[in-house]
């Protein structure tokens, strides 16, 4: 029975990895035609109230953490990963864009039919204001010559007008009348003066609503110019939006395409990897029993400089990626990541982590240019290191000390960029590396 703590192991029986787990991958893909992938897109919606800046930074996250998710994989599947993650990020961008530009229209076309009613509304009230201020001119000009010719016969008869009356008159009763004919003229003048004033109020009151009416209408059609250049540029960003829809449909598509015609051969990749893991744990194991049936003092190792359990770091870099089970996105299960990453630069010196024998030195598939160097018993176990991906090596046999520079950080093999992946093996079988270091 083959051990499945491997650097590409996978959770669950043996048999459920090939066809009936690539069956699944493939609907899986095809499920993003729908909807997206779940696992690479689970994120990708965010909330519209976030910022162009936190999306970015989101999706960058994202990115980073699937290219983690990723580790093993082939660049090109990567890669087109990365790609179906972008486009539903976008996608999800673009379909919330397009919603605010139909959201901006529907508000605009609705705007611009109320401003047409308000519009024609003022415009009505204008005219009939306008008809209401010539009918009051027309009063007030009746009014107007009505005075006039009160005021004519005022100065006609004025002059001898008062004497006339007291010397014309033939009595008392008569002087009498006279007097009070003429108090009724002079108050039919004032009265007549009141009334132009009146009118003349009215007027200016007339001229004023007129005047604000038109305003009215100046503002309203003002207005309706700007909800018209709003909806011209809600339609634009419409039209935008679904544009860029359409585009990013078609690279989503593409990347699901590419994804699935590289699922087959993915799978097979994986599966020569783990084989090729498998070799190599069954060949410590033979190694570690040897040295533990050995004679004291036949097969170990004299450590100096390392942690508390005797290895020392292979090279100073941060630590980007632990062991552990992680779950393969594409592929869609569970799988052993059997070693330690560190996120040291291309062409970085390799350092032994304790003395010990170079067991393998040379290419190995999914590993890339690979280091595997017996330490010995450590601690009452036989241990072992592997170092992977590396861009060259300097130590391909013999014994090699703790500290000494055996090899160069690099990105081949399966491998989505500069790093070095380091697994501890005890007895044959995979550890946390940073239980050792």
């Amino acid at each position: 029975m083959k051990r499945r703590s491997t650097y590409l192991s996978l959770v669950g029986r043996r048999g459920m990895r090939r066809p009936a787990r690539l069956l699944a991958a493939v609907l899986v893909a095809g499920a993003v035609l729908a909807g997206g992938l779940t696992t690479l897109t689970q994120n990708a919606a965010p909330a519209a109230a976030d910022s162009v800046e936190d999306k970015q930074d989101r999706l960058a996250e994202e990115l980073k953490q699937l290219r983690e998710d990723l580790e093993g994989t082939s660049d090109d599947l990567v890669e087109a990963a990365v790609r179906l993650k972008t486009a539903e990020a976008r996608l999800s961008t673009a379909n919330a864009q397009l919603k605010a530009a139909e959201s901006a229209l529907r508000k605009a076309n609705e705007r611009d039919a109320q401003l047409a009613d308000e519009l024609e509304l003022a415009e009505a009230a204008v005219r009939k204001a306008q008809r209401e201020l010539d009918a009051r001119a027309d009063e007030e000009r009746e009014t107007k010559d009505r005075l006039a010719g009160i005021a004519r016969e005022a100065y006609v008869s004025s002059g001898m007008a008062g004497l006339s009356i007291a010397l014309d008159a033939q009595s008392p009763e008569q002087f009498a009348d006279r007097v009070s004919v003429a108090g009724n003229a002079l108050r039919a003048q004032g009265d007549v003066i009141d009334r132009l004033a009146v009118e003349q109020a009215e007027t200016r009151a007339r001229e004023a609503k007129l005047e604000a009416g038109r305003l009215q209408v100046a503002d309203l059609k003002e207005q309706s110019e700007q909800v018209v250049r709003e909806r011209e540029a809600a339609t634009t960003q419409a039209q935008r939006a679904t544009d860029e829809i359409g585009e990013l449909v078609s690279e989503r598509e593409e990347a699901v395409a590419a994804i699935s015609a590289r699922k087959a051969a993915e799978q097979k990749r994986i599966d020569d990897a783990e084989s090729e893991q498998e070799e190599l744990a069954r060949i410590l194991r033979d190694r570690a029993r040897a040295e533990e049936a050995a004679p004291s003092g036949g097969g170990g190792s004299s450590l100096n400089g390392g942690g508390s359990s005797g290895l020392a770091y292979p090279v100073s870099a941060p630590i980007t990626s632990n062991y552990g089970y992680r779950y393969h996105p594409i592929l869609n299960y569970r799988r052993l990541h059997a070693g330690t990453d560190f996120g040291a630069g291309c062409g970085t010196p390799l350092r032994a982590a304790a003395d010990g024998t170079i067991v393998r030195a040379g290419w190995s598939g999914g590993y890339g240019n690979q280091i595997v160097v017996d330490h010995g018993r450590i601690n009452g176990s036989g241990v072992a290191t592997s170092s992977n991906h590396l861009s060259r090596i300097v130590v391909r046999s013999g014994q090699v000390r703790q500290g000494q520079v055996i090899g160069y950080t690099g990105t081949t093999g399966l491998s989505t960029g500069c790093h070095l992946h380091f697994e501890v093996y005890v007895n044959g079988a995979t550890v946390d590396p940073m239980g050792w270091l």
